[in-house]
């Protein structure tokens, strides 16, 4: 940003679209790694909390971090009517190109320009409070509001990268991209898209870094051992995830009715909330497993780790759906790896890049009712391949999301594509 002097201490510009959301947690803990690291920054948060704010991090970053403001409101509209002022030129360019980029998805051109009076908001506290690099998670929204930083006040700017709307035309993203310092993305399925798909001008600047696992999983995994079932005892299973179509739950309902007419003795606990709960619940009936599917709803995520070190199998079955936003690799897959619980899966988005059929898990087609019950089969009636699969599936998580190590990567590219000087490793 020009035409203004500071004197405070050079710090990161971190952009959410909501801070914190509840489902977003892997972001949390990367600004918790970062500050434990010494890092100075702010969020910058395009809405305010639709939930109660429970996680004590959370509770912290918002209230000591996190800057807060409503979309048009005497300070925005400010913002805005002094940068026209200023640079009539420069606002009117990127609002022309906003429009043009976004042809294509005109629904999305009234979102982006209506978060540029925010947008220049919080370029002006950023500034103020020493902001020298803007940083926008996810590709919609905070990546636009990152990109009206450089375009009108000269700002650098990067972009994370988590999935969401990047598999169909966004003739938007890719202009924005083009002009972002770096990209990070967190599987090597949604990098390898962005690279060779959308036409990126430097495909070299997206670059590879995955999510770490939550503190809590991993202060249980030195001491975690495969948990042995005592004969006769039914098989328990858990699934973790909303209750929506993507998720794949009615899969694994189907595939524990054919285990259960088989005469498996099986016990599914479901853990999540969502706007499928009743559609699979009268699944549940027609497939006569009341008495061995049970719906948990919700829960804190102490009691989800407490299920989930009780249960003798992990279980999801994702599935990509055209106009939803895709799995990347889910964490309860990799949590469940951490702690030695065997899982099966499908084979979609970047689930592979964790689990191997038949090296660190069970890999199953999507949609394929009768393999993935197969698959649940055959780990419950072998002890022994279970607990290789649990032991390598140990070992693979620990190196993919080993959060010191993905923290390293994340600020080594901040130091290579910015002139922001951070802290180094510890």
């Amino acid at each position: 940003m020009d035409e203004q002097v500071t004197l405070a201490p050079p710090r990161l510009g971190i952009i959410i679209s909501m801070f914190p959301e509840l489902h977003e947690t892997f972001i949390l803990r990367e600004l918790v790694a970062l500050e434990r690291r010494g890092v100075d920054f702010d969020i910058y948060s395009l809405q305010f909390p639709r939930d109660p704010i429970t996680l004590d991090d959370a509770i912290r970053l918002s209230t000591e971090r996190t800057q807060y403001s409503s979309l048009f409101n005497l300070r925005t509209l400010t913002a805005f009517f002094k940068t026209l002022l200023r640079h009539p030129l420069r606002v009117s360019m990127a609002i022309a190109k906003v429009i043009y980029h976004g042809r294509d998805r005109p629904k999305d051109v009234i979102k982006n320009l209506a978060i540029l009076p925010l947008a220049l908001h919080f370029g002006y506290v950023g500034w103020d409070r020493g902001v020298r690099h803007w940083h926008g998670h996810w590709a919609n929204i905070p990546t636009t509001a990152c990109w009206y930083l450089q375009k009108i006040h000269g700002d650098t700017w990067s972009a994370a990268i988590h999935g969401e709307d990047i598999f169909s035309p966004n003739r938007f993203l890719t202009h924005k991209l083009n002009n972002a310092n770096f990209t990070a993305v967190c599987s090597g399925y949604f990098c390898n898209h962005l690279k060779t798909e959308i036409g990126l001008e430097t495909p070299e600047h997206v670059h590879l870094n995955y999510h770490g696992l939550d503190p809590r999983v991993m202060n249980h995994v030195p001491d975690r051992t495969f948990r042995q079932r005592d004969a006769g005892d039914p098989v328990s299973l858990i699934s973790i995830g909303r209750l929506v179509p993507t998720k794949g739950h009615d899969v694994l309902i189907k595939a524990v009715g054919k285990l259960v007419a088989k005469g498996q003795k099986l016990q599914l606990n479901i853990v999540g909330s969502g706007p499928g709960e009743a559609e699979l619940k009268s699944l549940v009936e027609q497939e006569n497993l009341s008495d061995h599917v049970t719906f948990l709803g919700a829960l804190a995520f102490e009691d989800v780790l407490d299920r989930l070190m009780n249960a003798d199998m992990f279980c999801l079955a994702p599935r990509l759906i055209p106009g939803q936003p895709p799995d990347g690799i889910p964490n309860v897959i990799a949590e469940a790896m951490a702690l030695r619980i065997p899982v099966v899966t499908t084979r979609v988005s970047a689930i592979p890049e964790l689990v191997v059929d038949g090296e660190t898990g069970r890999l199953v087609e999507v949609d394929d009712v009768e393999s993935f019950a197969d698959a649940i089969a055959s780990v419950a009636e072998s002890p022994e391949e279970a607990q290789r699969l649990s032991d390598a599936a140990a070992v693979r998580v620990g190196h993919l999301f080993n959060q010191e190590k993905n923290i390293d990567e994340l600020l080594t590219l901040f130091k290579d594509y910015t002139s922001v000087s951070l802290p180094g490793r510890e």
